[in-house]
């Protein structure tokens, strides 16, 4: 039950209580309207309606049968708090909306002139973020052609996604209030694919697909400081395909399919405003996102001053971190055939095969071209650019086969084979050039400022050749043995046997490979009960070990299971419940990895009477994960952090014996993460008066979790909030199939910990809808 009915009331001049003077006379009116039409003095009494009714007859004509339903609202809202979480949740505004369309033609005889069947649906239009129109046409045995356009706009301002936190005792104070990842991009998706010939021997498919990103981003780079940057995004995917089945025997298709990508990258970035300062002399410096003076960020405050940048917003220290300009140019081109070819047969009678094989080479050159203009003081560097053409290929093979065999009507035999592997040989011809400020230990002005010029600078060159190559193969078989012993009880064991090699190539001249295998032995069971037709349960459960890992939260050892269960114990009644557990570890001492993921769910669905009923659900996540790890951190002076206090050496000064021997993250931890999530729904359904249904409903989102606190200023955020939902709606049918609605959500979303040295994210929205539904 998803209500997309919100839009904003934006403008201060609107009187909120003449809003709701309207709203209330409009959700009421149609309900006594429904009311008097129903009285006694009426020949008959109309038939209880749901709130989205039955589909009428049709109207039949030129040989069709023809559904048609358009539904037309208009959206209003009103938003407390901060507008930029509700638009990263929600992100719908007021507004006039075509909510839903439909049209379906059927022909009576399957002999239509041009085409059998038709169906056209598409919701979203006038204003949401997310729209989309869906096609289909056919006639029986000639063709079948499908169409799909989607376009969606993200969204996102978590603002404590890539923040600094920068603290309030910096000079100046410049707190962050948005993410600097900030993003607002728009997802434009065309799907066209035609079927011609499907029911004979030989059929084409033919297809095109185009995706296409645009929009502004953000992103940073770190050169001496943060810089922000903006990222305007630019991106389009072009994909053909056509393939052909044949039928030649019977039982079996035999598919060849040919698949065409081409990719354009034209995304670029450029130096994004955040915390301008004044020069002497006229001009100014950008000094980045990070601002804490106390540690010295972007720089320290020059002896004699009070803060950073003064009154008239003037810089104090000329031999800061800052940038004057910074572009980056990465032209992208990318084209990537791919050819398949697969089969499924059960032309012999007891024997089922399947299989696939597919080849794909990709190719992609880029024009790389990156110029950075300011001052790094650690190394003295007045600007540098970089230019190359990058180039990469990706070589794939991707193979799978499956045979059944049916020993006996009740017991099968089930082979399955995998194989995937892929290697990307890439290099990187670069020319690097740097101007740096020459003859210095320090960087101290006047000799080291952002006002050296870079005629007074030194220059040098340097070309360099990556040559790098990423490789994995992966194999993988299954053998399961199926017995359906009666239509009350089944059960399965099998075995499954993997192979992964990981080949990372550093550099070819000098053969420095890493070569890393892995080994994978599963065993596998499972069975399902089904003790009555309105009793059904299922087991699975697997447990596998693998002889390495090749990440720190890569596990040795993993155990999964599966449990699922419904009952029907009244045609009206639904029951289901089911339970997911997965286990993972990784014993090694230098890891001690351990990590689960728990779910547990619960849903009832109940309609004693066609004139009301309700739906519940409830569902409990827990994931945990933990493993050492070496930090690096220095808590500003008089702050405690129990995370460092108690922290252990992973370094080898005090103990030689010390087998992590990281003198740049001196400290030991148990890195651990635990994340509880509780979700809970309910809703109810009841048709009030013969003509009117009315529906409210509620749910639920609490999330609660803890991780090491590596800074003071860092909140639990996401870790810990609540998030509600509650919703009520009225659907009134007005007669000569018109319906008409009306309904209202309210969505809060607060955290449960402090806000951090930025914005709370803290809103709440009162969202509402009014529409009317034409159907036949």
């Amino acid at each position: 039950m998803n209500y997309r009915i919100t839009a904003t009331l934006q403008h201060a001049s609107l009187d909120r209580r003449f809003v709701l003077f309207i709203a209330c006379l409009v959700l009421f009116a149609p309900v006594g309207l429904s009311a008097q039409s129903s009285g006694t003095g009426s020949s008959q009494q109309p038939q209880p309606q749901q709130q989205q009714p039955q589909a009428p007859e049709g109207v039949e004509t030129g040989g069709y049968r023809i559904h048609q339903s358009i539904e037309v609202g208009y959206r209003v809202n009103d938003v407390t708090g901060n507008g930029e979480m509700y638009n990263t949740l929600v992100n719908l505004h007021s507004g006039l909306r075509l909510l839903d369309q439909t049209l379906s033609m059927e022909s009576l005889t399957h002999a239509g002139s041009i085409f059998d069947h038709l169906w056209i649906n598409s919701f979203g239009w006038g204003g949401d973020p997310n729209n989309a129109l869906r096609a289909r046409v056919g006639k029986n045995r000639w063709f079948d052609f499908r169409a799909n356009f989607r376009r969606d706009q993200n969204y996102s301002d978590y603002n404590l996604l890539a923040n600094p936190l920068n603290p309030s005792s910096s000079s100046p104070t410049l707190p962050v209030p948005f993410s600097p990842h900030y993003f607002a991009t728009t997802r434009r998706m065309t799907d066209l694919d035609l079927t011609m010939l499907p029911l004979s021997r030989i059929s084409l498919r033919v297809g095109y697909s185009h995706n296409s990103m645009t929009g502004p981003s953000y992103s940073s780079v770190h050169e001496g400081t943060d810089a922000r940057l903006l990222q305007d995004w630019n991106t389009t995917l072009n994909n053909f395909r056509f393939g052909l089945d044949f039928k030649l025997l019977p039982h079996t298709v035999v598919s060849y399919d040919q698949f065409l990508d081409y990719y354009r990258g034209d995304t670029a970035l450029s130096l994004a405003p955040f915390a301008p300062a004044l020069l002497p002399g006229g001009g100014s410096v950008e000094l980045g996102l990070p601002i804490d003076t106390v540690n010295k960020n972007p720089c320290a405050i020059p002896t004699g001053s009070t803060g950073l940048v003064d009154s008239n917003g003037m810089l104090t220290n000329l031999a800061c971190n800052g940038f004057f300009a910074y572009n980056r140019q990465d032209r992208v081109r990318t084209s990537t055939p791919t050819e398949r070819l697969s089969m499924r047969s059960n032309y012999w009678h007891r024997v089922d095969i399947a299989g696939s094989f597919a080849y794909s080479s990709a190719d992609m050159n880029s024009t790389f071209n990156e110029l950075f203009n300011g001052l790094s003081s650690r190394n003295f560097l007045r600007q540098s650019t970089v230019t190359g053409p990058p180039h990469a290929k990706e070589v794939s093979d991707v193979a799978d086969f499956s045979v059944t065999v049916h020993l006996t009507e009740h017991l099968r035999l089930v082979d399955t084979f995998r194989f995937w592997a892929f290697r990307i040989p890439q290099s990187f011809n670069s020319l690097e050039t740097d101007w740096t400020i020459p003859g210095l230990s320090s960087c101290a002005p006047p000799a080291c400022s952002l006002l050296v010029p870079i005629s007074s600078t030194s220059v040098s060159q340097a070309t360099s050749q990556d040559v790098q190559s990423f490789n994995q193969n992966w194999k993988r078989n299954e053998f399961d043995v199926v017995w359906d012993a009666t239509k009350y009880f089944g059960g399965r064991i099998g075995y499954r046997y993997g192979s992964k090699t990981f080949v990372h190539v550093n550099d070819f001249t000098t053969d420095d490979i890493d070569n890393i295998p892995i080994h994978e032995n599963t065993a596998l069971f499972g069975f399902w009960l089904r003790p009555k037709p309105t009793i059904r349960f299922n087991f699975n459960g697997e447990h596998t070990n693998n002889d390495k890992s090749l990440v720190r939260i890569g596990s040795r050892k993993e155990s999964r299971y599966r449990i699922e269960g419904n009952y029907t114990p009244q045609p009206w009644a639904v029951l289901g419940a089911s339970i997911n557990l997965y286990q993972g570890s990784n014993g090694d001492s230098l890891v001690d990895y351990r990590g689960h993921n728990r779910n547990y769910g619960f849903t009832a669905s109940l309609a004693p009477q066609k004139h009301f009923g309700f739906d519940l659900a409830y569902n409990y996540n827990d994931f945990q994960q933990n493993a050492f790890i070496c930090f690096n951190d220095t808590p500003p002076v008089g702050v405690t952090l129990p995370v460092v206090s108690n922290a252990g050496d992973c370094t080898r000064n005090v103990n030689p014996n010390n087998p992590y021997n990281d003198s740049k993250n001196p400290w030991l931890t148990s890195g651990y993460y635990s994340n509880q999530t509780h979700y809970g729904m309910g809703a109810f359904r009841m048709q009030a008066l013969p003509r009117t249904t009315i529906q409210v409903g509620y749910s639920i989102t609490s999330v609660g979790g803890t991780t090491p606190q590596f800074n003071v200023l860092q909140p639990l955020g996401s870790l810990s909030y609540n998030y509600h939902l509650p919703l009520a709606d009225v659907a009134v049918d007005l007669g000569h199939h018109l319906l008409w609605k009306a309904a209202w959500n309210y969505a809060q979303y607060g955290e449960n910990s402090f806000a951090g040295p930025t914005n709370s994210r803290y809103f709440h929205a009162n969202n509402a809808t009014f529409s009317v539904r034409w159907a036949f």
